[in-house]
Parts: C-alpha cells; structure tokens; sequence
C-alpha cells in the first residue's frame, strides 16, 4: 500500500468536520481578501464544505452549473495542466475554484478538441473485424464475429451504422476509463484520507493532459504513420500511455497527495498498469457490444 507522509491532509478553505479545522477560514484561499460570509465580497470565491466534496451535491448542483457558463481561464487553466501536475486538481478540493476551470468541465472541453482531430487525421480506416482482432488478445471477439455469421462489415450503410454508435460509446468508455482509474487511487492511496471526488478530480485532469497530448500528436499523425494509420495510432497512442503518462502520473500524485518519492513512483506504476488494463477491458466490452448489435 502507498503511506502519506502525513496521516490526514486538510487544505486551506474547507473545513472539516469533527476537527480544530472545521472553523471557516478567515481569508479567501484565491485573492487573500478577509471572509465575512460564505462568498468572497471581492473575486466570489466560496468557502468549501465538507458536503460540496460529496458526489450526489457534485451531480445535482454544480455539475449542472459548471457545464452551463463559460469563462476566461483557459490560459491559466492549461499553463497549470501542463506545467505544474496536479496543481488544478489541489486548487479545486481546497476551494480555488474560480481561479481555474472545473476538472470536468475541462475535460470534455479537452475531449471535443481530441475527437475532432481524431476525424481531421483520418481515423478508423480499418472495418470492425480488423480492430477487433489487433485490441483482443484473448480472442474472444473472434468467437463473436464467428457467430455473427457472414456479415458484410465492409458495406457502407453497415460501417456508417457502427460508426455513429462507436462515436458515443467510445466517449462513454474514455470516460468511465478515469471513473475506475478514481476507484484504484482511492484504494491504493486510502491512507491519505481523500474523498472519492478528490480522487477523481486529479484522475480527470491526467484524462486532460493525456487526451491534449495524443491531439496534438494526431494532428502530425497522417505524416508520420505514411499509409497505415489505424496500426500507428494503437502504436502511439501506446507509446504515450508507458512514457509520458506514468511521469505525469507521478508529478501530479507528489504535488497532490505530498507523498514521498518512492511512494509516488510506486503508486504512478500500478495506477498506470492499472489504467491500462481497466481500458483493454473496457474496449473489448465495446467492440463486444458493437458485435452483438450490428
């Protein structure tokens, strides 16, 4: 298991019940003005609860909220994603949520930018079958192809059918990829007394960062893979996920949890080998579906 240096972690601006830092701060986490109320009189911060780090206020208040107003912070927003890891996540549990933008918010926005560019180099030139048999190793989409019988995958209406259903299940899958991703910090990492929520908002910003990478890595992408795209893409896609990612993973869990240096580097590489795994089975689940429903 992976030991904090500190047994529990309590940010400035949220107060904790059932201890000596459950009184209300006295300044604002984000401008450093005096607090005389729930709100900051001058940039609107709010002073966090323990109930706003509670998923169920999360989905039925300010979920709903963050995805209806936009705002200015992009720069800002993306200069911290790339360059100081886990530094968004951290400034949103501790309250300095009008400074950045939200971890979901950014993240679809992110994911939009991912999937057009997806489409701009060219994607998805192989059939079902063919990307089935290069994501199963265990064979197990073969066997449902086999009872699927002599389906025309190739034919136009068919691909165009699959395509459309491909397109939601796949950001469906993306997704919940990070959902479970949560689930494994939450486990490993259990001793530095985070909430679910706190987890997720740090996995959600390494979603971003990984997702703004390969976009940036697709748009070179027809150059580089020179005729065969779909093999290359599996291939880099890959090659960011056991290299780039698993340092990210490790700069935004020190910086986050403010764990120890062997601890982290033990916690990025099962997160990463755990991440990978959960997406193998969740692709295989999806092309599994797509099968069945063609």
């Amino acid at each position: 298991m992976i030991y904090s240096t500190n047994s529990a972690v309590t940010e400035p601006g949220l107060a904790v019940e059932g201890s000596a830092a459950s009184e209300p701060p006295k300044s604002c986490v984000s401008c450093g003005a005096p607090l005389f109320g729930r709100y900051c009189a001058l940039c609107g911060e709010k002073v966090l609860s323990p109930s706003d780090l509670d998923w169920r206020h999360y989905v039925l208040h300010e979920l709903p909220d963050a995805l209806a107003h936009a705002d200015g912070k992009l720069p800002r927003t993306f200069a911290s994603l790339l360059g100081r890891p886990g530094e968004l996540a951290r400034a949103f549990v501790s309250g300095r949520r009008s400074v950045f933008i939200g971890p979901l918010k950014l993240y679809f926005a992110v994911f939009i930018v991912y999937a057009m560019t997806a489409n701009f180099a060219g994607m998805g030139e192989l059939s079902l079958p063919e990307r089935a048999h290069l994501t199963d190793a265990t064979h197990l989409l073969d066997r449902l192809l086999e009872a699927r019988g002599t389906i025309a995958w190739t034919d136009p209406a068919i691909q165009e059918r699959i395509a459309s259903r491909a397109h939601w299940m796949s950001e469906a899958g993306t997704f919940l990829i990070y959902v479970f991703v949560a689930l494994l910090q939450q486990l490993i990492l259990f001793r530095t007394h985070r909430r679910y929520l706190e987890h997720l908002a740090l996995a959600l910003n390494v979603s971003t960062f990984y997702l703004l990478v390969t976009a940036a890595a697709q748009l070179l992408f027809p150059w580089i893979a020179r005729g065969h795209i779909a093999v290359a893409e599996g291939v880099l896609q890959s090659a960011i996920g056991f290299t780039v990612l698993p340092l990210y993973w490790y700069l935004s869990i020190r910086r986050f949890y403010r764990i120890r240096v062997p601890w982290a580097a033990a916690a990025a590489a099962t997160i990463t080998a755990g991440n990978a795994l959960i997406a193998v089975m969740l692709n295989t689940a999806i092309y599994a579906l797509l099968i069945v429903t063609s």
